[in-house]
């Protein structure tokens, strides 16, 4: 494989408050436990100024963007939920560098609770011509900061330093190479996966459906396609779904044939 094709495992872990929108009843929004590929790549390809427009109105562009892209990621989970972790923990994940030492990306991160108040312009007209005391009220809930996630990667150049969600709080990645083999079957991947990022020819035989925008991902999935098994350093395997190549063009290339 072309170096400039390789897979890589990633761990990023949030060095602030992350928050993005996975759910929202009127004055709360919450994220769920994944975040969404389409998230990661625009983050990861942050070179082509293209993809980081100033003024776009409200229409994506992710037709334009995605095959232009140089970076593939898959979507991302919380390190804790890696589905084969060893019991005694030696992962390539357990572990995560912080300043001169180390501290275990095993540890739950609670979501934390943030309240706001505001008043806009109706608002306070309102609340002027009654003589009333209203301020909009609401509660994001936010990941707080050394929460780690996992994903995996094909493409480069890869930051070890970006930022993610709505107010582009900081993340420091690290990159594993992994070990890879071009398969064909059944197969149960250990990430999340995006449900049109699959072929036409891969079959879902199960799993269940989150419903997150952009696209609802598949957790705990059982597929019939083709797919990439990777090793790690500790033998540990990684088993990553086959994305559509006319989509991802630039960032897949020849590794996906």
């Amino acid at each position: 494989m072309s170096s400039s094709r390789d897979i890589h495992l990633a761990i990023i872990t949030c060095h602030d408050f992350l928050f993005f929108a996975s759910q929202d009843y009127g004055s709360v929004a919450r994220p769920l436990d994944y975040i969404g590929n389409y998230a990661l790549m625009y983050a990861l390809n942050r070179n082509d100024p293209m993809f980081h427009r100033t003024v776009s109105g409200s229409t994506p562009f992710y037709d334009e963007d995605l095959p232009r892209m140089s970076i593939y990621a898959t979507p991302a989970a919380k390190v804790t939920e890696f589905p084969h972790r060893q019991s005694e923990g030696k992962w390539i994940g357990s572990e995560y560098n912080l300043g001169e030492g180390t501290i275990p990306s095993w540890t739950h991160q609670e979501l934390t609770k943030i309240t706001w108040n505001c008043v806009g312009e109706k608002l306070s007209f309102t609340m002027r011509q009654d003589n009333l005391n209203m301020p909009k009220k609401g509660i994001y809930y936010k990941f707080s900061p050394l929460t780690s996630f996992y994903f995996y990667v094909i493409g480069e150049p890869l930051p070890t330093v970006f930022r993610l969600g709505k107010k582009y709080a900081a993340v420091r990645a690290r990159f594993y190479k992994l070990q890879a083999k071009r398969k064909t079957g059944e197969f149960s991947p250990t990430c999340p996966v995006t449900v049109v990022d699959l072929p036409a020819e891969t079959s879902i035989l199960r799993g269940s459906l989150i419903t997150m925008p952009p696209s609802p991902i598949l957790i705990n999935a059982r597929l019939k396609g083709r797919y990439f098994e990777c090793s790690d350093e500790y033998g540990t395997k990684h088993i990553i779904p086959r994305p559509d190549v006319e989509k991802y063009e630039n960032s897949l290339g020849d590794i996906a044939n």
